[in-house]
């Protein structure tokens, strides 16, 4: 279970990445992020959280986000099936290797989908960001950053579920399985 600064630290790892997304080009189009965290101090409890970004073959890029959530369940059923060779496993067993042999206890924290939206505000269609994100207690943040505003809207377990969080979420589950610890390892 995640402690409520590790849920506050997250919060602030989202918003950080919706400021990455303008430099970066995030979210154009969708992008998908492994969020985890490591101990900042090895003999303190501090833990940073960290972004990843999941690459997408060029093919699965998708231009409307209404394909998003077909996206991911998809990603997500190609990840279970461990005897199936797909690019994409061999893109999570690296990432997750990477993960462990720089930062051994890292813990999976998320899954984020990053991606560009009309939002209708006062009846009238505004271009913005998306962000999405299912933690590892299965609890969902929604960040909303239109575009022209200064600041983004961020959004933790309102009853309000994204489309993107049934794909989310099996992500979670199967990248858990991948990332649990062998003996005296720490899980990513």
């Amino acid at each position: 279970m995640l402690s409520s600064s590790a849920v506050h630290t997250l919060v602030c790892c989202l918003i950080a990445a919706d400021a990455d997304a303008e430099t970066l080009r995030w979210g154009q189009p969708a992008t998908l992020l492994l969020i985890h965290d490591r101990r900042v101090h090895t003999a303190g409890s501090i833990r940073e959280v960290r972004s990843v970004e999941f690459p997408l073959h060029r093919d699965d890029l998708l231009t409307e986000p209404a394909g998003l959530p077909a996206l991911l369940h998809r990603l997500a059923a190609g990840l279970d099936n461990p005897t199936a060779s797909t690019p994409y496993l061999a893109t999570l067993t690296t990432i997750i290797g990477l993960i462990r042999a720089t930062e051994p206890d890292a813990r999976l924290v998320a899954w984020a989908a990053c991606y560009d939206d009309i939002l209708t505000i006062d009846g009238q269609p505004r271009q913005g960001r998306r962000i999405d994100a299912v933690d590892t207690d299965g609890r969902v943040y929604q960040l909303t950053h239109v575009r022209g505003e200064d600041q983004p809207l961020l959004l933790v377990d309102t009853g309000d579920v994204p489309a993107t969080y049934p794909g989310l979420a099996a992500l979670l589950a199967v990248t858990a399985r991948h990332t649990h610890p062998g003996p005296g390892e720490g899980a990513a």
